[in-house]
């Protein structure tokens, strides 16, 4: 049987993780094809809900990989909830989707089970921000929810910088997260988990930049995880029901503790090259043959 692979971008994908991505799957798969969700059509006609491009239903492919953000939400949620009822291999799914881009509830959906995070508190009226301090004090960090690639993340240190951009948020009505600031830590872990594989790297700031975030100038380089960082990892990507997503960790008074979870992170490749992106189409390939393996016994 010939294998299918679809990869669906989000509205704003980057180009050159799409292209390395349809280069590696073209070593693995007979037929790969990149669609941004933008271009997609969702039908429900007779109770058969079907994901068409063009002519092609894609719920017919061996297996749909969606590379999506909080952008696409709206579109992404119809798209997950079709792919569930079809018969292709997915590696993400809708409730890792919803919870991995909501900041706040993704500590709070850890925490619940074991799962130790950055204490964190979520509010949208500016009036209730002085509460949300007194569990953090100064400074902390100041998220937006529907922020990524370190964009939306700001350091409060004093009153007088947070009224001032409580005021500018609150004009938007956008839900806010704060999370303890640790100090003194120049560099986070991200763990990225592909199915029982977890690859570790180390994300070090910019000189001038608390934020360790590759796309705000920060560097990366692959380091072998404790056997806590990997605990940590699988674990959490266990309770969100994913095979593929990245584990964000900070120490914390020489205890690693979950940052954030992210459902589409990028592959570092100016420091990682294509690593990342091999392991992913790697297990994709691998699910899919595991399942045809089995439906043929």
């Amino acid at each position: 049987m010939k294998k299918r692979l679809a990869i669906i971008g989000s509205k704003t994908f980057k180009q050159s993780t799409v292209t390395s991505l349809i280069e590696e799957a073209k070593k693995k798969f007979d037929t790969v094809i990149f669609v941004p969700i933008n271009e997609l059509t969702i039908q429900n006609i007779n109770g058969k809900t079907s994901v068409m491009y063009k002519t092609q239903n894609l719920l017919n492919f061996e297996a749909i990989y969606p590379r999506i953000s909080s952008r696409d939400m709206l579109l992404g949620e119809a798209l997950l909830k079709a792919i569930e009822k079809s018969k292709a291999y997915c590696p993400v799914n809708i409730e890792s989707y919803q919870i991995t881009n909501h900041k706040f509830y993704t500590v709070q959906k850890l925490t619940n089970e074991g799962i130790i995070g950055i204490p964190s508190t979520l509010f949208l009226s500016p009036k209730y921000a002085d509460y949300a301090i007194m569990e953090t004090g100064y400074p902390f960090v100041m998220k937006l929810i529907s922020g990524f690639a370190g964009k939306g993340v700001v350091l409060i240190n004093n009153k007088e910088q947070m009224e001032s951009i409580l005021d500018a948020i609150h004009l938007f009505e956008e839900f806010i997260c704060t999370q303890k600031f640790i100090k003194g830590k120049n560099y986070d872990i991200r763990c990225y988990v592909i199915g029982d594989y977890v690859i570790a790297v180390k994300r070090t700031s910019r000189k001038g930049e608390w934020r360790a975030n590759v796309s705000k100038g920060g560097s990366a380089e692959l380091i072998n995880p404790t056997p806590e960082m990997l605990n940590l990892a699988k674990k959490s990507a266990k309770i969100l029901g994913t095979d593929i997503c990245a584990v964000d960790l900070m120490d914390n008074n020489k205890k690693w503790v979950v940052i954030e979870v992210n459902f589409m992170p990028g592959p570092f490749k100016k420091y990682l090259g294509t690593t990342i992106i091999q392991e992913w189409v790697r297990l994709i390939s691998n699910k899919v043959e595991s399942k045809e393996s089995n439906q043929i016994n």
